[in-house]
């Protein structure tokens, strides 16, 4: 790639959070562009974040980008929002699992994460918070529906995160959750949990 043609087309690839392989074909031709790819990838100067997708920054929360239909949930959002001290790995909840990319675990500049399908229908709750390690806003559940998807998907350590979780949960905000979710299957589930949880026994 002659250095000051594309010059610029580089340096907005190091500046984006993410781009993908048909932006680099795009602009370089498709022969090019894999050598471009493989030769970054081998200096380990890029990360892979799925199949096609790539960016400079060192950041496994970056995922969510590509996914589009995707947030940071469960226990990786509880240590977010301060309510969990504990370093978990980075749980991504998609819309696009298995279509777009595999449910399960994967190695993603260097941390595990662990990707979940989830319905359409429970695609809402979420918020954008600026990531210094990530360099970027990110997708991240709020509280109420973090709270939900732990219940949902049988998170093993909610009875750690619940203390502080509750603290910060908007009870309004959580029973108008609910009221989406009645239909969906599994909802009765999460009724009885919070029930258990006795979090709406107080005026």
């Amino acid at each position: 790639m002659p250095r000051i043609r594309y010059k610029d087309f580089g340096e907005k690839l190091k500046n984006a959070s993410a781009f993908n392989f048909k932006a680099v074909e795009g602009r370089l031709g498709t022969s090019y562009a894999k050598i471009f790819i493989h030769k970054l990838k081998r200096e380990g100067k890029i990360t892979e974040l799925i199949k096609g997708w790539y960016s400079f920054k060192k950041s496994p929360y970056l995922i969510v980008i590509p996914l589009g239909e995707a947030y940071i949930g469960l226990g990786t959002a509880a240590f977010i929002h301060n309510v969990w001290n504990q370093i978990p790995n980075i749980d991504v909840l998609t819309t696009r699992a298995p279509r777009k990319v595999k449910v399960g675990e994967r190695i993603v500049a260097g941390r595990k994460v662990i990707i979940r399908s989830m319905n359409k229908k429970m695609y809402f709750g979420y918020e954008t918070k600026y990531l210094e390690e990530a360099g970027a806003r990110i997708r991240i559940s709020d509280p109420e529906k973090t709270l939900i998807d732990l219940i949902y998907y049988n998170y093993p350590f909610l009875d750690e995160i619940f203390p502080e979780l509750i603290k910060i949960v908007k009870k309004k905000k959580l029973l108008n959750y609910l009221k989406r979710l009645k239909k969906l299957r599994g909802s009765k589930k999460i009724e009885n949990k919070l029930k258990n949880l006795k979090i709406f026994s107080e005026n």
